[in-house]
């Protein structure tokens, strides 16, 4: 059985971190931190608050399960789970196709 093709992964650059309000960071969590500063959230608005490898997005899955259930199925496969629950605070690159 052959696995999936990881040479697309493979070429990618690991991203340099820097010291970043004494946290060490890369460039995808801080380009954009000057729109989330300035984020205002809506009443009905939903955030999602996890530590890292905590469950995120299994936890996004579920909350996007019961905010649009059964009205668009379609979604769960049409839409990938970043785009549907996006990250406030994450410019991530694009990966090549």
């Amino acid at each position: 059985m052959e696995g999936p093709d990881l040479s697309l992964l493979e070429s990618l650059e690991r991203p340099e971190k820097f010291d970043f309000e004494g946290i060490s960071m890369v460039h995808y969590f801080t380009d954009d931190w000057e729109n989330v500063q300035k984020f205002q959230a809506r009443p009905d608005d939903i955030l999602v608050a996890t530590y890292p490898k905590a469950g995120t997005t299994w936890v996004s899955y579920i909350l996007d399960l019961l905010y649009f259930g059964n009205k668009e199925t379609e979604r769960q496969t049409s839409i990938p789970i970043y785009l549907r629950v996006p990250f406030l605070e994450a410019v991530l690159p694009k990966i090549p196709t």
